[in-house]
This record gives structure tokens, sequence and C-alpha cells, in this order.
């Protein structure tokens, strides 16, 4: 399932000119794409959590420092 997803998220970015070069960070910690995906998919997707304003927690999900002021619009901008 994951690397499915991994091969299908690259090809739509591509795709659509906006190509993944990097794996994203948040705070000095990579992202794993699926866990994020998979978290998202949990609480509803994009459009609920956006709705609900639970963005912190699927940050919090991923394992980031529970300090940081910026976690939740970090985590939608590396989502989106």
């Amino acid at each position: 399932d994951e690397q499915a997803f991994l091969v299908a998220l690259y090809k739509y970015m591509k795709e659509r000119k906006t190509p993944i070069e990097r794996i994203p960070y948040l705070g000095f910690k990579q992202i794993n794409l699926w866990t994020m995906f998979q978290a998202a998919q949990k609480l509803g997707g994009y459009e609920t959590i956006t709705a609900r304003r639970q963005w912190k927690h699927i940050y919090d999900e991923l394992g980031g420092n529970p300090g940081s002021t910026s976690a939740a619009t970090c985590t939608r901008r590396h989502y989106e």
C-alpha cells in the first residue's frame, strides 16, 4: 500500500508540474508522507481537518515538537 501510494503521489505531483524533489521536513524531522496521508484520512481528509482546525493533531501524530507555534500551518502547507 505504502509503495503504491508513493508512486502514485510522485506521478501526480510531476504531472501537475510540482514534482516532489525532496521529502519535506517538519522541524528537523523528515515527514513520512504515507503516515501523514493515513493520519489525515483517519480524521476525515483535508477539507474536514481544515474546517475543524485539526492540523495540529496531524503534526502531533508525526512526532513534531510540542512547543512549535506554527505547527498547524506548516503541517497543512506540507500536506497541500
